[in-house]
């Protein structure tokens, strides 16, 4: 029970500072709601179900300020847009032309006439013009300092179309266009060259194998009728045996008389000495033996003198050494 009497005691105590920052914070979200802002020309306010009545300003808007056709709009859009123009429209972000009653009822007329008359839409050229007018009329009655650069400050204009008709630039995809074609055609003409060639060389090839066969048709009428004027014997018979062996000997004449004239024949003697030179070939071989083992005796006879004249002198040196020491004792001993 205390406890609950504390916990009711602090509730109490807070109750106050949050009711007042309740209060604070109502009143807050209510200064920052969009009827606190005064709208020009004493405009009211508009909420999201005001679109059937301000339906045609709505659409004048879009045209002017947009170039868009609210009739080409599903209703989703239009919702969309809707909300962004509410917006403005309560924040006074909007030209006072806008705000103006005037402007609606023209709006709203030009619909009406449009409806009855079943035709194609009116054109905007009178309502944009008597709006204009009266825009021209606010904006020389307020001073300069009030108007904004936004294009939403100035009012509506007249939607400008600056498009030539005539050439244009090509763009890409037409580039691409031309030099997809272009390269069409330069393949079909390589392709067309390749084929002519290939059939070139095709014909140049059975042109010469049909060059051949000729020949080879020829080269067999002629041994035939050759066999005809002078017949050969039957094989194996002697009379073939020296047919052959003319035939060889003929031929072997024949590549003896085809030799270059810079060959000359050149007998064994010659190449080889004969006898006679095979004996001096010998002799000069010993000669050659002897004289190497002549001047190998030379020169171990002369490695002989110079080891006895270095045994010499050693000897003498020795003798020497061993007199001055003899002197040295007999002088020192008696």
């Amino acid at each position: 029970m205390p406890d609950d009497r504390y916990h009711s005691s602090r509730r109490r105590s807070r109750s106050p500072n949050h009711s007042r920052r309740d209060r604070d914070h109502h009143h807050k979200r209510r200064s920052r709601s969009p009827a606190s802002i005064q709208l020009p020309l004493n405009a009211r306010a508009l909420v999201k179900h005001d679109l059937k009545q301000f339906k045609r300003l709505f659409g004048l808007y879009l045209d002017i300020q947009k170039q868009i056709d609210i009739d080409e709009l599903d209703e989703t859009e239009i919702k969309g847009r809707w909300k962004s123009f509410l917006g403005k429209w309560n924040r006074a972000e909007l030209a006072e032309g806008w705000y103006d009653p005037v402007t609606k009822e023209k709006a709203d007329r030009a619909a009406s006439e449009a409806k009855t008359t079943r035709r194609s839409p009116p054109s905007r050229e009178q309502p944009e013009q008597d709006y204009r007018q009266h825009e021209q009329q606010t904006a020389t009655s307020q001073p300069a300092a009030d108007q904004e650069d936004s294009e939403d400050e100035y009012g509506p204009s007249l939607p400008t179309n600056t498009g030539r008709a005539g050439p244009t630039v090509p763009s890409v995809q037409d580039l691409q266009y031309r030099n997809g074609r272009l390269a069409s055609i330069i393949r079909r003409h390589a392709t067309q060259g390749s084929q002519i060639t290939e059939l070139a060389e095709e014909d140049e090839i059975a042109r010469r194998q049909d060059l051949r066969f000729d020949r080879k048709m020829d080269r067999k009428l002629q041994k035939e009728r050759l066999e005809e004027l002078n017949p050969r014997a039957e094989p194996g018979s002697r009379e073939r045996q020296l047919e052959k062996k003319r035939e060889k000997a003929v031929a072997n004449r024949a590549f003896r008389e085809e030799k270059s004239p810079g060959a000359e024949e050149v007998g064994e003697s010659d190449l080889i000495g004969g006898e006679d030179g095979i004996k001096a070939h010998i002799q000069a071989t010993q000669r050659k033996k002897s004289e190497r083992e002549l001047r190998k005796e030379e020169i171990l006879r002369a490695r002989e003198a110079e080891r006895e004249e270095r045994l010499a002198h050693h000897r003498v040196k020795e003798e020497k050494t061993m007199e001055m020491l003899k002197n040295l004792a007999r002088q020192r001993y008696g």
